[in-house]
């Protein structure tokens, strides 16, 4: 795909009348069309428009538990190197060698002191700098570089810390995290996440698109039908609509009790208030950063989308303090896990028959209901705007 042709293909899927239709009162409002969801050329929009060009999450901090640990992943169909220098520093690189571009590292390592190209071992420094290039020069002339040289070294990629969470702006040019997750911070006070440690993870693969996955999360109205036991713990009448505020969707609820699984048998984190000790609250940050909160723990909701039809979610689970490792505390730390692992079963066979759904070529993105599906619809706004906006700024570059 050229750039020239790169904005006329955005707008071959999201024509103006689309965009207006998606704009209207809930009511008679629409959203992404069945094309959105099942074809290649959306999904490689999505990747180069969205995923390359705003904050995604690549990893976490449990991941590079200590100097010399590696994690190579793939975002938005970038290869990235994940790693803790010797400094105890977080960097993040493309996973590519500066000779002739050979992948470097193809599986997660420890006690790492360089990383090393397999085709002509090219050394690189943990901090991403060339330092040595063997027979560069001919047969064992090699060029030693005294401190390592940056401008030949890796190529960094813009990465913050956030809490446990790696995130990344592979394009460089998004605006600050602080100042987009700070809509996010004002509804967090209260909780010190500080106190937080990893305590496990879920992962499934599911044959869906990944924004199925984060319209369903933000979305309660199909609570009742869907999730017994948790219609059972916070009634439909007792729920709300998630709210959009821009890019950040989010929700929350008061429980009556805690039970297994939800703020009962574990640490709670400290200090909260009355409020906050019987309340699950939820965000979902444009495009997939997404996590819940409970009195007793945290979980990470990560999407990485694989096809247009493809997508890997994790769930991952932090306690208060030792409850995330205490023998002391594991029936309860399996609790947590369990329901987690229960409720995203529940959803599975809903985002199959999602997916599904959008072979019929009648389906027009949707009759929305008035009092429920804001978020949705905002989700499936930002996508559309998102991808018209970054299509603009490329081809005006």
């Amino acid at each position: 795909m050229t750039l020239g042709s790169l904005q006329s293909e955005v707008n071959r899927f999201l024509s103006t009348e689309l965009v207006e239709r998606m704009k209207a009162p809930l009511g008679a409002a629409t959203c992404l069309p069945n094309a959105a969801y099942t074809s290649k050329t959306f999904f490689e929009l999505e990747q180069r428009l969205i995923f390359r060009r705003g904050w995604v999450i690549a990893g976490y901090t449990h991941q590079l538990d200590a100097p010399g640990a590696i994690i190579p992943v793939d975002v938005a169909g970038i290869p990235l190197l994940l790693v803790r220098d010797e400094h105890g520093e977080i960097r993040v690189f493309q996973n590519v060698c500066r000779h002739r571009g050979a992948r470097l590292i193809n599986e997660p390592c420890k006690n790492r002191q360089s990383i090393i190209c397999p085709y002509h071992a090219w050394s690189y420094a943990l901090n991403g700098t060339l330092q040595r290039r063997p027979h560069f020069n001919g047969g064992d002339l090699h060029d030693v570089i005294e401190g390592g040289s940056e401008e030949k070294g890796l190529f960094v990629v813009r990465s913050v810390v956030w809490n446990f969470w790696i995130m990344v702006n592979i394009d460089g040019n998004a605006a600050p995290l602080s100042e987009y997750l700070a809509p996010v911070e004002k509804h967090l006070r209260g909780y010190d996440f500080s106190a937080a440690v990893y305590a496990g993870e879920l992962e499934f693969s599911i044959a869906t698109n990944w924004k199925f996955a984060c319209e369903n999360y933000i979305e309660p109205y199909h609570v009742f039908s869907a999730h017994p036991r948790l219609s059972a713990f916070v009634p439909m009448s007792d729920r709300k609509p998630s709210v959009s505020e821009k890019h950040i969707m989010w929700n929350y609820y008061q429980f009556q009790s805690a039970e297994e699984g939800r703020g009962l048998g574990l640490p709670h984190f400290p200090n909260l208030t009355p409020a906050l000790s019987q309340r699950g609250i939820w965000f979902l940050v444009f495009p997939t950063i997404a996590f819940e909160v409970y009195p007793d723990h945290i979980a990470l909701f990560h999407v990485n989308p694989i096809s247009p039809n493809r997508t890997v979610e994790k769930i991952v689970i932090y306690l208060v303090g030792e409850a995330a490792t205490a023998t002391q505390y594991q029936t309860g730390r399996q609790a947590v896990l369990d329901m987690w692992k229960k409720l995203n079963e529940e959803d599975i066979d809903l985002l199959l028959a999602l997916q599904r759904g959008r072979a019929a070529p009648a389906y027009d993105g949707g009759l929305l209901s008035p009092y429920w599906d804001e978020a949705p619809r905002n989700f499936s706004r930002l996508v559309a705007k998102t991808m018209l906006k970054q299509s603009r700024l490329i081809e005006s570059a």
